[in-house]
């Protein structure tokens, strides 16, 4: 009976480490793919402030760039390139194997640093809009030719009210000629 055992049985061989290295790099890729997608799916939400805005930016871009390393590292232990020297035996294995999992260990541990630094970027999509904010921003033009800009806010049944730049202004239903949504007050 012919045992069809791997090239090298023992535990924690270099074959071993490599087909691991191998499965974890189509995981990383994917990582890497995500990270890529985060970065071009942009809120630019004018409710966050722009140091945040630009944090998120910075954190995206070096999620990216660890996550590169990352793959660089864990493809090196999976796909090592060899160089032609005359000394090449199988003394230099246990060497290999040591480098092998160094790589493999920095590369995912950086790719888990990526995958954080991400999330941490990302987080500023819930940054809370200021309650002045929250309301539909409104142009309202009364019948006596008095118009005012704002936001809307809670008011008493009847009556319509706008926090404005000048202040908060109440102004009656009935004495309204227009109320219409608008982008900006200008």
């Amino acid at each position: 009976m012919v045992d069809s055992a791997p090239s090298d049985p023992r535990p924690g061989s270099l074959a071993e480490l490599r087909a691991s290295a191998r499965g974890w790099h189509g995981v990383q890729l994917a990582v890497l793919g995500f990270i890529g997608l985060c970065g071009v799916l942009v809120d630019g939400s004018p409710s966050r402030p722009m140091w945040l805005q630009t944090l998120a930016g910075i954190l995206v871009l070096s999620a990216l760039l660890l996550a590169c390393v990352a793959t660089f590292l864990v493809g090196r232990a999976a796909w090592p390139v060899y160089r032609a020297t005359a000394s090449a035996s199988a003394a230099d294995e246990p060497e290999a194997l040591r480098r092998a999992s160094r790589d493999l260990t920095r590369g995912l541990l950086l790719t888990f640093v990526a995958v954080a630094v991400l999330a941490l970027g990302a987080a500023s999509a819930w940054w809370p809009e200021d309650e002045a904010q929250a309301g539909a921003l409104v142009e309202a033009r009364a019948t006596t030719g008095e118009s005012w800009c704002g936001r809307l806010a809670d008011a008493e049944t009847g009556t319509v009210r706008i926090a404005s730049d000048q202040g908060p202004v109440v102004v009656e239903l009935r004495s309204l000629a227009v109320l219409r949504a608008v982008d900006n007050c200008g």
